[in-house]
C-alpha cells in the first residue's frame, strides 16, 4: 500500500481554518479540541504534533487567520482611501455588510471572552486592533495633510474612538440580524464622520 505524503503546512492550515470557524461560532469557551479535529477531519495527535495546546492555537489563528482577514477587509481598503466622501462609502458599506462571525465580529467577540482572563491571546488581539487604530489614525493625517479632514483632528484618537465605534455595531450586528438597524447605525456614523470636513 502507498504511504500517504505527509503535508504539515497543509495540515496546520486545516487546523486553523477548522479553529477559527469553530472559534467564531462557539467561542473560546465553548469550542472543544474534540470539535475542531472532528470539523478539520484529523485527529488529536495531528493538532497536537502542531499546537500544544487550545490557548497556542487560537494565538496562532489571531495572529494569522483573523489578522490576515481583517488586513484584507479593513486595512487594504482603508490604505486607498482618498477622500472623506470615500471614508464615509467605506465606513457605510462595512456597517451594512458587518455580520456575526465575520473578522470584525470574530476579532470583538473573542477579545471581550477571553483578553481580560489571559494576557497571551490579549496581546494576540492586542496587534490586530493597533493595526486597525494604526490604518485608520493613517487615514486620518492623510487627510489633515490634503486638506480633505479638519486640521485640529486627533488622528490617533479619533481612530481609538471609530474602532470602538466599529466594535459596538458588531454586537448590534449579532443582536439585531435586520438590516434596518445597521442601516441606522450606518447612517449616524456617515452624519458622524461628515463633521470632520473642513468648514
Amino acid at each position: 500500500m502507498q504511504q500517504r505524503k505527509k503535508q504539515p503546512a497543509v495540515t496546520r492550515q486545516a487546523i486553523l481554518d477548522a479553529a477559527g470557524g469553530e472559534f467564531s461560532r462557539h467561542g473560546y469557551c465553548g469550542t472543544g479540541i474534540g470539535a475542531i479535529v472532528e470539523a478539520a477531519g484529523l485527529t488529536k495527535g495531528a493538532l497536537f504534533h502542531h499546537f500544544p495546546d487550545k490557548r497556542a492555537l487560537a494565538a496562532a489563528w489571531i495572529g494569522e487567520n483573523l489578522r490576515e482577514a481583517h488586513r484584507r477587509t479593513w486595512i487594504e481598503p482603508l490604505e486607498a482611501i482618498r477622500s472623506l466622501d470615500g471614508f464615509r462609502a467605506f465606513c457605510r458599506a462595512r456597517c451594512l455588510e458587518m455580520l456575526p462571525g465575520d473578522a470584525a465580529s470574530a476579532l470583538v467577540s473573542l477579545a471581550a471572552e477571553t483578553a481580560a482572563e489571559d494576557s497571551v491571546l490579549a496581546e494576540a488581539f492586542g496587534g490586530v486592533f493597533e493595526a486597525w487604530r494604526q490604518a485608520i489614525a493613517t487615514l486620518i493625517e492623510r487627510g489633515v495633510a490634503g486638506g480633505w479632514i479638519y486640521r485640529s483632528i486627533q488622528p490617533a484618537t479619533e481612530a481609538a474612538f471609530l474602532v470602538s465605534t466599529f466594535s459596538g455595531f458588531t454586537v448590534i450586528a449579532k443582536t439585531s440580524p435586520d438590516e434596518s438597524m445597521r442601516r441606522i447605525c450606518a447612517t449616524a456614523l456617515e452624519g458622524y464622520l461628515e463633521t470632520l470636513r473642513p468648514q
